[in-house]
């Protein structure tokens, strides 16, 4: 390495007292070679980055972030880790700016690792059997270097009992998850208010500051306009931060956190349906994993997460979304659902499978199995990468789960599933209000405490269904990903027609839950007829329908006129207006239905009897609905 490359000083540029010294490589865009990342402790490469995970082989829990915040002391330290990654020269491979951009633009080699002919895009992989694996040790590199800029952040306190704490807190500290499907904590949205304040406070060696929050926005530093412009999506090239649900196109932008957070919290038991579907009736690796399955899938779900966030932000579009600090914790909630899924069934795991669209170093058409390597990630210096069946445990990497740390006592794990996610942790009522887009987080913050009794209805929100009549129905949607210039979502109804505008659509009455397409505008556009598949299940929906007295019972043959005359699907862009039915190409909704075993106890799980059976008279005759003869 050249010795003037060795002498270049990285300085974080948040505050004088935070130095990272740092050895850095050259600029971002030149040939790369070793890069020496050096902390106070222990040195990093970028093909070392990761490979052990964090604090060697000790082995602690990851918590959800509501959790975390509740330890003072962790919390503290996880900010200021956070916040000094943040800061990080751009130009070094171990800056935030350079690990998020794996996953997507700037679309260019990381840790020298080339593009492989006929790859496109970054380096993430969806619509594949290596979708939950690929990002497992994508999170352990991140993991890692916000574990040195915690310890480095935690150095600079003086001698005494507060950076004792302070040491003691980071010994068993992990980054945290943010599990958007549990019932949330009584008065709090599902979206934490750690995530939605433009500013937090935070214990500094000089006291307690208040700091722009690094769980808001990544700041970029500088804006690189070649690294992130699309001529179809130019609004990326000039937002100066992330923004979710952005208020204009321009330079300044304002993220809407208050109406994603309302959004949330409208389709969050649709979510906890889902999941607990995945987690008690997909017992196969490849039904669960992909989109690219005709079930639902745990990349279906986090598409959807993905849609809702973004709102036309940068978490809603494939190539910019890592750069938003919730990518982080989204991710890790879906890594804790494959360990989760993991220790429920274990003998299921990667298949080969021919890769519908290509990445960066994988070509469309190539057939990648358990023994794939997952670049860019190296997993010692010899230059030999992780493959999915080196991580298919958490323990490689230092890392676990609360529901999973306790080993193989399945009958504890079925029972937490039951408490977070079945039909027991369903029953409340929240209530939802409209007409507040465009206002700013305070404005609508105080429209919500004192709005008027006309614009707040209760709403009863049906989470897992309990299987009691022994019927499960699933609307399942097929759509082509790479049909629109992004992300899109659909959104299913019983009852009448959505009378709210598209962005109050999921406050509506009959509203039952969405489907995001997660994608992009140029990645992949070779694949138009690639499709995607989500699920939204109508099992909870109905058993209310039944309970109300308005079905007669969840026959199939009494549930399929009602659905003919009640069933309704309407699609919706990232900008909230709505996108005619025959402008989806591919776009297919179909109804599901399977018997059903109920749980017998709190440590059972509801079991499916047989294979799914197509309802065809719940969607034939209808513009984007599942015809007599089509095929799934």
């Amino acid at each position: 390495m050249p010795a003037e490359v060795l002498m270049n000083i990285v300085s974080l540029l948040f505050a004088s007292y935070f130095i990272l010294p740092r050895v850095c490589g050259s600029p971002v865009h030149a040939q790369q070679g070793k890069h020496v990342a050096e902390d106070l402790y222990t040195k990093r490469t970028p093909q070392t980055a990761g490979a052990a995970g964090v604090a060697g082989a000790s082995i602690h829990p990851r918590l959800e972030i509501r959790q975390l915040e509740q330890n003072a002391d962790q919390w503290n330290v996880y900010l200021l880790g956070l916040i000094r990654f943040q800061q990080m020269n751009q130009t070094d491979p171990l800056s935030y700016y350079q690990i998020a951009g794996i996953h997507g633009r700037p679309f260019i080699k990381w840790d020298g690792v080339q593009q492989a002919n006929g790859g496109s895009g970054g380096y993430c992989t969806h619509d594949s059997n290596l979708f939950p694996p690929w990002h497992r040790p994508y999170l352990a590199l991140f993991e890692e270097i916000l574990y040195i800029n915690c310890r480095q952040a935690v150095a600079e306190f003086p001698a005494g009992s507060l950076k004792d704490q302070y040491t003691n807190a980071l010994s068993t500290l992990r980054m945290p998850y943010w599990d958007w499907a549990m019932v949330p904590p009584a008065g709090q949205d599902v979206m934490p208010s750690s995530l939605q304040r433009p500013t937090i406070q935070v214990i500094m060696p000089n006291g307690t500051n208040t700091i722009s929050n690094p769980l808001y926005s990544y700041r970029f530093h500088p804006l690189v306009y070649n690294d992130l412009h699309d001529n179809s999506e130019p609004q990326f090239s000039v937002w100066p931060g992330t923004v979710r649900d952005p208020s204009t196109q321009q330079a300044n932008a304002a993220s809407r956190n208050d109406l994603v957070a309302n959004q949330m919290d409208q389709i969050r038991a649709n979510l906890q349906s889902r999941l607990y579907h995945i987690f008690t009736m997909e017992t196969d690796y490849f039904d669960m994993s992909s989109d690219a399955s005709i079930d639902d899938s745990l990349e279906a779900v986090h598409d959807t997460v993905h849609t809702t966030v973004g709102s036309g932000g940068h978490m809603s579009q494939v190539p910019y979304a890592a750069f938003d600090p919730i990518f982080w914790l989204h991710h890790a909630m879906i890594d804790r659902c494959f360990a989760i899924w993991q220790s429920l069934y274990p003998n299921s795991y990667v298949e080969p499978m021919a890769q519908n669209y290509a990445t960066f170093t994988i070509p469309a058409g190539s057939v990648e199995d358990v023994s794939s390597p997952l670049t860019p990630f190296h997993m010692n210096e010899n230059g030999d990468f992780w493959t999915s069946n080196l991580v298919r445990s958490t323990d490689t990497f230092g890392y676990t789960y609360p529901e999973i740390q306790n080993g193989n006592d399945t009958a504890a794990l079925i029972a937490a599933i039951n408490t977070l996610y079945g039909p027991s942790a369903s029953q409340q009522k929240r209530q939802h209000v409209s007409g507040l887009y465009g206002r700013s987080d305070r404005e609508a913050r105080d429209r919500l405490s004192t709005a008027e009794p006309s614009r707040v209805y209760p709403r009863t929100i049906a989470g897992a269904p309990s299987y009691s009549s022994g019927r499960e129905y699933i609307t399942n949607i097929k759509a082509q990903k790479f049909c629109k210039d992004g992300s899109f979502s659909i959104f299913v109804f019983l009852g009448d027609n959505p009378t709210t505008s598209p962005a109050s659509w999921s406050s509506d009455p009959s509203f039952v839950g969405l489907n995001g397409i997660f994608s992009a505008t140029t990645v992949g556009r070779s694949g138009n007829d690639i499709r995607a598949n989500g699920a939204i299940p109508l099992t909870a929906a109905l058993e209310a329908k039944l309970a109300s007295g308005e079905l007669g019972s969840l026959n199939e043959e009494v549930v399929g006129p009602y659905l003919k005359d009640q069933l309704r699907w309407r699609v919706r862009s990232m900008e909230n207006t709505e996108i005619p039915i025959d402008q989806i190409p591919g776009l297919q909704v179909s109804v599901l239905w399977s018997e059903v075993r109920p749980a017998s106890s709190q440590y059972d799980f509801p079991q499916k009897i047989g294979e799914y059976h197509v309802l065809t008279t719940a969607t034939s005759g209808r513009p984007g609905g599942f015809q007599h003869g089509d095929q799934l």
